[in-house]
């Protein structure tokens, strides 16, 4: 027995999809554009295709989704009637759209342009002095969702490395969550499979190919579509408390994260699920998981992303600060032990 709920939202997949987008676009609607300036031949298309005097662009777009950020697009749109919010970005982008979306239910048209899976949740995070505040809401998933691989092409390769362990991070916490299922079991397992598929060709080719492009937005799209669906837990959880109360960059901290969470897991895990994660990473997926980020020419320890040892217990007390489901029992000293690990780059039983 299982209880399964789908999110669904409009998908469109492939090249020339955000030209098929904006000839679908409705005249006459007021629409708020949230996109920073280097999208500009996007923003210029769609400036083209949309009456100017209903459309409003907001361009500056912060990491963690400041509430000051939030206050002032709602300040600029506070005596216009918005009709629907396009978000063209990556999960910076979506996740100020969301935060708008939130208290309205303004629908949201999401054009990502990392594998970040934003696009496919209802979670939104909004950060303030005193930490990052996340939730659920159906008012901030987006109804449609514009996958054209234009808008991923010319990603870095260490952009492209770190944004496709973000999503591999969602499909990770997805395999052993409580509320899991055979659907989303099978879901994240083709998600890990598109990333792997992905990852490896963008190593030995040392760009980012038009076929490992696609396998990665696939991936990322059955991440957001993972983490919408089922709950996350240690991973997130870590990972927040690190870049909305310590500034480190989002998708940085989910890359060398996920080796050192899984060791902290994997002794708690069922044999079921370790096979599922052998079956995709081989003998040792902590291990794999490391040298994904390796082999990609990324950072794999806190240490080189700038993180401050002396601050590990003040994380450690933010993680357990709140409660919630974890397959292994959040212990001060592994957590301690876990984010050591993890600052060292070494990966060790815990």
């Amino acid at each position: 027995m299982f209880d399964y709920r789908s999110y669904t939202s409009n998908v469109l997949f492939g090249k020339g999809t955000y030209s098929e987008f904006l000839r679908r676009l409705q005249d006459d609607q007021t629409l708020l554009l949230i996109s920073s300036e280097r999208m500009s031949s996007a923003i210029s298309e769609l400036k083209n295709r949309a009456d100017e005097k209903n459309l409003i662009h907001f361009s500056k777009i912060e990491q963690h989704v400041p509430r000051p950020l939030v206050d002032e697009v709602k300040s600029l749109i506070s005596s216009r009637n918005i009709d629907r919010i396009i978000a063209i970005g990556g999960g910076s982008a979506i996740g100020l759209a969301k935060a708008i979306a939130l208290d309205n239910a303004v629908p949201i048209a999401a054009v990502p342009s990392t594998y970040s899976g934003s696009e496919q949740t209802n979670i939104w995070g909004i950060s303030s002095d005193v930490g990052k505040t996340t939730g659920r809401s159906d008012n901030v998933l987006p109804d449609l969702v514009v996958y054209d691989p234009d808008f991923t092409s010319s990603l870095p390769k260490p952009l492209a490395v770190k944004s496709a362990m973000n999503a591999m991070a969602h499909l990770m916490e997805a395999i052993y969550a409580p509320d899991s299922n055979p659907i989303t079991t099978h879901v994240s397992l083709l998600g890990m499979d598109y990333i792997s598929k992905g990852l490896d060709e963008l190593s030995n080719e040392g760009t980012l190919t038009e076929s490992a492009n696609e396998n990665l937005m696939m991936g990322a799209w059955l991440a957001g579509k993972s983490l919408c669906e089922v709950s996350m837990s240690l991973h997130h959880k870590t990972a927040h408390v690190l870049g909305g109360s310590f500034g480190m960059d989002h998708a940085s901290v989910h890359t060398v994260l996920q080796p050192y969470v899984l060791q902290y897991q994997w002794p708690f895990l069922e044999d079921e699920i370790k096979q599922k994660f052998i079956s995709v990473f081989g003998d040792n997926p902590p291990v794999s998981l490391k040298k994904m980020a390796d082999i990609g020419g990324v950072e794999s320890d806190l240490n080189s992303i700038g993180f401050d040892k002396s601050d590990i217990s003040a994380a450690v007390d933010m993680i357990l600060a709140n409660p919630y489901s974890n397959v292994a029992p959040l212990k001060e000293d592994r957590l301690t032990a876990m984010l050591e690990s993890a600052w060292e780059g070494k990966i060790r039983k815990i």
